[in-house]
Parts: C-alpha cells; structure tokens; sequence
C-alpha cells in the first residue's frame, strides 16, 4: 500500500501540529494509570494529583509569560479569553466606573472586534485605529484616539495576517499613566516575544498553545490582581478556576498547554533562527516572480508569517491550483469569506490586491525541503496563471 503524500504544511499561524512531548504529557493525563481525576476533587488522590498537574501547568505559563501563576486562569482559548478581558472587565465595571469608550485597531482578531461590536449594540462607543500601512500601532498614533472616557484599549502584540509586531509594553505605558487598562491578544506572540507581564503595565492578555505546538479547546487569561477582583464572569456554575470561570477544567488539555509553553521557552531561539533563515528563501523565491509584493514590517515581524500579494492573480483561484502545500489566504477566522481580508484593506490594499494575497506560514517541523517543495509549487501556478491571464488580454485585445 502507498502512502500518500500529504501537500507541505504552511499554515502554521491558523494552527500547529503538537509536539510529540506535548501529545505524551496530554495523553498520561486521558488513562486509568494516568492523572485523569477532576481537580475540584478535594476528597481523594485522584483528584489531588489532578489539581497537582494543573497548578504545575499554571507555573510552567507563568515562567514563560514572566507571571505569577495565580495571575493565570484557563479558558477555553483565547477567544473566550478576549471576550473575557473586553466584555467582563466591562460589565464588571459598569456600576463603579462612569467611563464607556473602548479604543481598540481596525485589524484585531474577530474575538476582540466582535466582542468590541457587542458591547458597541449595549451603549457603549469604540473608536478603531487604522494602523500604520505595516500593521503596526505605536503612541503617536494611539494617543490620537484616547479620550476622557476610554477606559481600556486592546491592541494585539502581533497581527495574525501579516505578521508585524507592536510594541505593547510602550503602548501599554501610555495608558497606564491615563488610568486606563490595557489588553493584548497575544495568540500568535505568546512565547515568540518577551511579555514579563508582572512587570509590565499591562493588565489583560489572552494566551492560547496551539500557535506553539499544543492542542485547541484551550487557552488563557493573564489578569493583573486585583484586577480579577473588577471582572464579571461570562460562565456561571461552579466557582472554578477562582470564580472567573466555572466549569470542570479539561486536566489534559491545561497540561498540554503547559508544556507547550515550557518547551517554547526552551527553544524559541532556535526556533526563530531555524524558522527566519526559512521564511528569507521563500521570501527571496517569491520576490522572484512577476508583480509580486510582501506585506507587513519586514523589520518587526514573527519570524514564520510571510504575506504574499501575486498582483492580478485571484488567491482563491491560486490556492486550488498548487496541490502541493497547504495555505491560507488569512486568518483561519476569516480565510473561508471571499470578501477581501479586512486587515489587508485596512493596511491600504486594494480590493483586488487583497483578493491576491497569501498567507504562508512556517513552524518548528518546516524543513528546507518542504521549502524548495512550496517554491516549486507556487513558482508553477503563478507562472501558469500569469501566462493564462496574458492569453486572456491578447485574445481580448484582439
């Protein structure tokens, strides 16, 4: 029997194969011999030695994030946990505090612009910053958008379409001297860039581990005490993970996470120079061809992310046509609409331009084969494509 031979993986930004380390600590927390009991067990070994693990987890993120692990609360991912941070901090805060404006970017994860949306239908106002045409938001630009009211900004510390990085410990500072609190959504950064979050004048983040080799279906929450103390809860039930978010935690998967994120503190710098040296003979590849674009800060960028635009070539007719890597054409939130991304037309891309954009993505398990393999790939279909549509215009002109 024939194996067959699956198309290179490059979207790691939407999503991460686990690291076997990772896939072994998840799996000895799932059998009878393992650490399967429900931590909120209090009345037997099971149930210690499942809290056990948990709490271990909770110091593993806290070591990489530069946290106390009882600024740590899990969550379902880091969807739940920005609409944790944006619409819990709200509600929690509505009888106290007089202030309704929210200040967040045009190029936000839909968790946080829909959780933004909502709370817009309950009253209250949000101001988006169309960020620089790199993706990036710095305190110039912030600074423009602040008001009396605002009572928090959320500012992603790296775009997940095109890869730059902001710099929110700055950004954070300007609005900590305002009295005014500060979240990021850190899915895509969380273990690539440095937070130190205790010792920053950041208040909120959301952390996931499955752009860091871990699974899905988990997350978390850094909230700075005694902030926790301001927040409504989203879900109600038993008092869990210290009343900010009931339900039974999933021991297998928090421990996964947790060793997803020791395992990145480890190798992140190799990681990065493995994944850098990569992603700049892709880039060269790329730059190679005809009507050809790279989008974002190349200066302040994740290491994998390379957003590609291939100027008059439909990315939705591209994508079908290269049967030997596996893309996107962004956010994995947003790649299935065949509207033009929302963060590229916020950076000053065309409609068409766009709709001509790839997003390709490098990992940990990205080997330079698999680099000559996409190049390869893509080289043919846009040749092929650049060719058809030449065709196409002489036989119309004709």
């Amino acid at each position: 029997m024939h194996k067959i031979k699956l198309p290179v993986y490059l979207d790691y930004a939407a999503s991460t194969p686990c690291d076997p380390q990772v896939s072994e600590v998840m799996l000895s927390c799932l059998t009878g011999s393992g650490h399967f009991g429900n931590p909120a067990s209090k009345d037997h070994v099971y149930g210690w030695e499942a809290a056990d693990v948990v709490e271990t987890a909770r110091d593993q993120i806290g070591q990489c994030i530069g946290s106390s692990p009882l600024n740590i609360t899990f969550t379902s991912g880091a969807t739940e946990s920005s609409n944790l941070a944006i619409i819990g901090l709200a509600r929690g805060l509505a009888a106290t505090d007089r202030r309704r404006h929210i200040v967040t970017s045009m190029i936000e994860h839909k968790a946080v612009l829909e959780s933004c949306a909502y709370l817009q239908r309950q009253g209250y106002k949000v101001s988006y910053i169309k960020p620089h045409a790199d993706g990036s938001v710095d305190c110039a630009l912030l600074e423009s958008y602040l008001e009396d009211d605002t009572f928090l900004v959320s500012i992603a510390q790296a775009n997940s379409v095109v890869g730059t990085i902001s710099d929110i410990h700055a950004l954070a500072d300007m609005c900590h001297e305002r009295g005014i609190y500060f979240h990021s959504d850190c899915a895509q950064s969380a273990g690539w860039e440095t937070l130190d979050l205790d010792k920053s004048n950041i208040d909120l983040v959301s952390l996931t581990p499955e752009k860091i080799y871990g699974p899905k279906g988990v997350g978390a929450i850094y909230i700075k005490r005694p902030l926790d103390k301001k927040i409504e809860p989203l879900i109600y039930g038993g008092g869990q993970e210290r009343n900010l978010r009931s339900g039974t935690v999933a021991v297998h998967q928090v421990a996964a996470m947790g060793k997803a994120f020791e395992l990145i503190q480890q190798r992140a710098a190799d990681d990065k120079k493995h994944i850098l040296a990569l992603r700049e003979k892709l880039k060269e590849a790329m730059l190679a061809l005809k009507d050809v674009s790279i989008n974002g800060s190349q200066e302040h960028h994740l290491p994998g992310i390379l957003s590609v635009t291939f100027k008059g070539i439909d990315s939705h007719m591209l994508l079908p046509t290269m049967s030997d890597i596996a893309a996107s054409t962004g956010s994995a939130c947003s790649s299935a609409a065949l509207t033009p991304s929302y963060v590229l037309k916020a950076l000053g891309l065309s409609d068409n331009d766009a709709r001509s954009t790839l997003r390709l993505s490098i990992g940990r398990f990205t080997t330079e084969d698999d680099i000559q393999r996409a190049i390869a790939d893509i080289t043919r279909a846009v040749v092929a494509l650049q060719e058809a549509g030449s065709m196409w215009q002489v036989n119309k002109e004709l």
